[in-house]
């Protein structure tokens, strides 16, 4: 090769060279990135929430089949009952509706349970001793827990122990069970003709309720209509829905009674379709 011919060749080096480091960069940066992506990575730690907040507002979970709710016990005997009925409860010289009364409690009268029988219709009775008094109480006008009670613009009623009523308008109140993000029961009165249902500010007021059954009972004098459904909550508001016994559904039971003066609207959340508390509650119920 001439002198010429090599001092050519130069600068076709120099332009190759300066390729190859500049190529050099994006390559080794290219294989490093892809590298990375194929790495197995550690799987997620155990003690964190398999259900995380939802990343957008509102949310809610999918509708479950059905909720499991666990029914309560029946207390070991001897235990405490309380009154539950407005008009008070005959005291019975035996397990039937027909027998002698002995004397009459009046609702909140606490006494000691200590034995159960059935009457002929199958109903279940208390033998409870008060005093120097003893006989007979049907089960289902007493409460085995504590009750106090609750009262506002033209109502009164019993509520459990561990459940509280408040609320700064006379027209709204909300009764909430300690510890618990959802409230219990709102309830709404009004004199005037018409009254504006208020859901809590937990429940998905945009989706639809889903209607479960309907079913006539009996509130203080009035005969009266029970709408059960299942509503969602937002799950941005409460975070742990999905470890509630409703599975983020609760069912909302509707009580709508108009009284000669009054309006009056309950408006229930429990996991159960059929809760025994939220009748516990109707029968105690006072209006005016």
């Amino acid at each position: 090769m001439t002198m010429r011919s090599a001092l050519r060749l130069i600068p076709l080096m120099a332009i190759g060279a300066a390729a190859a480091f500049l190529l050099a960069g994006p390559l080794s940066s290219l294989y490093k990135t892809h590298a990375v992506a194929g790495r197995p990575q550690p799987s997620a730690s155990g003690s964190i929430d398999p259900h995380p907040s939802p990343t957008s507002c509102p949310a809610s979970l999918p509708v479950p089949k059905s909720a499991t709710v666990v029914a309560p016990l029946a207390p070991a005997l001897p235990f405490a009952i309380w009154v539950n009925d407005p008009l008070g409860v005959n005291l019975r010289s035996s397990a039937s509706a027909s027998s002698a009364r002995v004397a009459t409690l009046s609702q909140g009268t606490q006494a000691t349970a200590d034995a159960r029988a059935p009457d002929a219709s199958g109903n279940l009775w208390y033998h409870v001793k008060l005093g120097s008094q003893a006989g007979w109480l049907r089960a289902d006008f007493v409460s085995s827990t504590p009750l106090h009670v609750a009262s506002g613009f033209g109502w009164s009623l019993m509520l459990p122990q561990g459940y509280q009523a408040a609320g700064s308008d006379p027209s709204l109140t909300t009764v909430t069970k300690s510890g618990d993000e959802v409230p219990f029961l709102l309830l709404q009165t009004s004199s005037a003709s018409t009254l504006t249902v208020q859901l809590p500010g937990t429940v998905r007021a945009d989706l639809a309720a889903l209607a479960d059954h309907t079913a006539t009972i009996q509130v203080w004098s009035y005969t009266v209509s029970e709408q059960v459904s299942r509503v969602a909550l937002d799950t941005c508001k409460v975070t742990s829905a999905w470890a509630r016994p409703d599975q983020g559904w609760p069912y909302m039971s509707s009580v709508y009674i108009h009284t000669t003066g009054r309006n009056y609207l309950f408006t229930f959340l429990t996991p159960d379709a059929s809760s025994a508390l939220v009748k516990q509650v109707l029968d105690s119920v006072v209006l005016s």
